[in-house]
């Protein structure tokens, strides 16, 4: 950042409270300040639309929009943006699934400020965070690291394909679905289990449930 130029935030979060305190955290920091701070998903897309910030900091929890939506269209609009999940989930699931989705830093809604304040210096300096909670319980998962590692998240294709496999449709159905080719299908569906290290399709749609990626009826 250029000398006097403070970065600028957006911050998320449906709980008014939350949402003021990390605002009072922030605005101390002699490097930073929030730009907006909104309780909505949607409002939130609206603002991003229309312009950039240096970072966000989003609650997974929203009413009216997945925090992992959230996540996918700050993505698909900013390839670069700098995501800080600030959350109170500590299930294995969202742990996993927070590990391989591509944000910059992970806090807990029961972190410091000095931790808050740690996970936006890093972010701002291209480095990943997690708060020493979240990095605890990613070890004990047997993570690879208490880093963020989400080089091998699947992409937004291979999702379609993981949730069709996992309704149980077969490769022509799926090529009809999504409107690719059988080959391509089986080109996806042998990528995934080579991600997720599964023996085979069953395999492969029960490790993605454990991790977060899909949800079983």
């Amino acid at each position: 950042m250029e000398k006097n130029v403070k970065a600028e935030l957006l911050v998320v979060d449906d709980h008014s409270l939350i949402l003021e305190g990390i605002c009072r955290v922030v605005n101390k920091m002699p490097e930073a300040i929030v730009a907006d701070a909104v309780t909505s998903g949607k409002r939130a897309v609206e603002l991003i639309e229309k312009r950039d910030y240096d970072v966000h900091i989003l609650d997974i929890s929203i009413p009216d929009m997945s925090g992992f939506e959230l996540i996918a269209k700050l993505r698909e609009l900013n390839d670069q943006a700098r995501i800080i999940v600030n959350t109170m989930h500590e299930e294995i699931w969202m742990v996993n699934r927070l590990v391989q989705c591509g944000v910059n830093a992970v806090i807990l809604k029961a972190s410091t400020p000095t931790e808050l304040m740690a996970a936006i210096r890093s972010v701002l300096k291209g480095e990943t965070y997690t708060c020493s909670r979240f990095a605890s319980i990613s070890q004990k998962l047997g993570s690879v690291s208490a880093g963020l590692q989400f080089k091998n998240a699947p992409t937004r294709r291979e999702r379609d394909v993981l949730e069709a496999v996992s309704k149980g449709l077969n490769t022509h159905e799926i090529a009809e679905l999504l409107r690719i080719s059988e080959n391509t299908v089986e080109t996806f569906r042998k990528r995934l289990i080579s991600k997720f290290g599964a023996k085979n399709a069953i395999d492969m749609v029960v490790k993605a449930a454990t991790q977060g990626w899909i949800k079983l009826d």
